[in-house]
């Protein structure tokens, strides 16, 4: 099985020659300069709704549950001997 799908969609024909201009100066085709930009906006949608989380998350938390940033390096198994 591939691990692609095939997309189609509608594109304005008045600005067809700009993104085929576009994509010739950029050097890479018209398929490979759309997944790129679709990669790319799903990127920046996982990061903000994983932001957003955080943001949520600090906002829940009690200062008195923090630790001292040597334990934390410790519990995460960074500190070297």
């Amino acid at each position: 099985m591939k691990d692609t799908v095939r997309l189609n969609f509608e594109f304005p024909r008045k600005d067809y020659p700009y993104l085929k201009m576009l994509c010739a100066e950029k050097g890479i085709s018209f398929r490979q300069f759309a997944t790129e930009l679709m990669l790319h906006a799903l990127e920046e949608h996982e990061d903000r709704s994983l932001a957003k989380k955080a943001r949520k998350k600090l906002k829940e938390m009690d200062p008195k549950d923090n630790i001292p940033f040597h334990q934390a390096v410790k519990e995460a198994g960074w500190e070297v001997d």
